[in-house]
């Protein structure tokens, strides 16, 4: 047995508002959309988004890397959605912060110096 592919998936309440967040706010691209299942690819990794109505927001354990934390944060709040924590210093030369889709999951964006 050999596995071929790992991805991530998190549960969304609206598909379609789920799915132009991650592109807009984090330059994804779509491989599949459906009603309730769209796949997709975000800096070599796949995120499956499964439609759950009504689904609890909370952590999801993504992280995000970026180049540049400042326009991740603006352009995160420019697609709907929040950030929840400021920019803090979390090990030498890197900087988090935490911040929610339109459907309330929370994740990590990171910057390294």
């Amino acid at each position: 047995m050999t596995v071929t592919e790992t991805f991530f998936s998190i549960e969304v309440e609206d598909m379609q508002r789920a799915t132009a967040f991650y592109v807009t706010a984090l330059g994804a691209s779509v491989l599949f959309a459906s009603a309730g299942w769209s796949s997709l690819h975000i800096a070599g990794v796949r995120l499956g988004l499964a439609l759950n109505p009504g689904h609890p927001a909370g952590r999801t354990g993504l992280h995000f890397a970026v180049d540049d934390l400042a326009a991740a944060r603006t352009a995160i709040e420019a697609a709907g959605g929040q950030i929840l924590a400021p920019a803090l210093e979390v090990a030498p030369g890197v900087i988090a912060a935490e911040a929610a889709d339109t459907e309330g999951n929370a994740f990590s964006l990171t910057q390294s110096a």
